[in-house]
């Protein structure tokens, strides 16, 4: 992977070893951040394509301080909520049953069960702005690369080369052959999830990794599970389908010209449906505006 910052935790050893997972070694693992985009979103390497990120630090940094959102009831920033872990935990647990090509979250622990030094007692009794406790913690998900798409905007060019070559490694491809390979792995997977009543509302390019492994469940509709919000999901149209074809797509554009490829929208998105069909054929055939999408006609908007 590209070149990394050593991640660092107040300079307190105590308050870092909340980041290892069970049975890790703060000594033998390095802790590491990717970019400032992700800087609240700890990487732990394992092996080459095997990490461990931590999601639920975001106070670390300058910390620490607690901002709650006064326009949404439950909504903090830099804290993790034990109420989105547990529903993070229960869609993961239903896509690894369908492929082992998801990352997994693996467990998460409440920051109120360790003994935290003096200076965070107010980050684990936390409160969102209706009242309602945090439960602060930190979730654990284990996946092959922590680079986001989105990470390579702070790279230099150098660094998206390394990136680019360690993923080429990993599937095989010469590096000009990354971008397409991408496009097809993150569209069979998109196809995967629509086939088995998912549905991911807020694909971008924040939340897919540069092996096109989609993280951050939180907000993914999976059947029976109920959405932070309270709601079922609401009904998976064919409308929200073709949406998510289309932010698919966008991300596979924003790589292209993140790595200086050229590129237009409608081939991108062309190529995004092929792959997509070979898993699920029907709806690329029966939708309208997909297909309008392929002519060239019109965006879907």
């Amino acid at each position: 992977m590209a070149d990394m910052e050593t991640f660092k935790v107040f300079g307190d050893q105590a308050v870092g070893r909340m980041f290892m997972p069970d049975g890790f070694s703060y000594e033998d693992i390095a802790a590491v951040h990717v970019s400032p985009l992700h800087g609240r979103s700890v990487a732990l390497k394992v092996s080459d394509f095997d990490w461990i990120t931590v999601k639920g630090g975001g106070w670390n940094y300058g910390g620490p301080q607690v901002y709650v959102s006064l326009k949404d009831d439950e909504l903090v920033f830099g804290l993790y909520s034990s109420a989105s872990a547990q529903r993070e935990l229960a869609v993961s647990n239903m896509l690894r049953a369908l492929s082992d090509e998801f990352p997994v979250v693996m467990y998460y622990k409440k920051l109120t069960a360790s003994v935290l030094p003096a200076k965070l007692a107010a980050v684990a009794q936390a409160k969102f702005s209706n009242g309602r406790p945090v439960e602060p913690c930190l979730l654990y998900t284990r996946l092959k690369c922590p680079c986001r798409v989105a990470d390579l905007m702070y790279f230099t060019d150098a660094q998206r080369r390394s990136a680019v070559a360690a993923c080429c490694a990993h599937w095989g491809v010469k590096d000009a052959g990354y971008a397409d390979k991408f496009i097809e792995v993150l569209a069979s997977r998109v196809a995967v999830m629509h086939l088995n009543g998912f549905i991911n509302d807020t694909l971008d390019y924040g939340n897919v990794t540069l092996l096109a492994e989609i993280v951050d469940y939180e907000w993914v509709t999976a059947p029976g599970i109920r959405l932070p919000d309270g709601s079922e999901g609401c009904e998976i149209s064919d409308e929200r389908r073709e949406k998510e074809l289309l932010y698919g797509a966008e991300i596979c554009f924003q790589l292209k010209n993140l790595l200086h490829e050229p590129c237009n929208l409608f081939d991108v998105y062309a190529e995004f449906i092929a792959a997509y069909g070979k898993i699920n054929s029907s709806f690329v055939e029966k939708n309208i505006n997909v297909q309008k999408m392929l002519r060239r006609e019109t965006l879907i908007l």
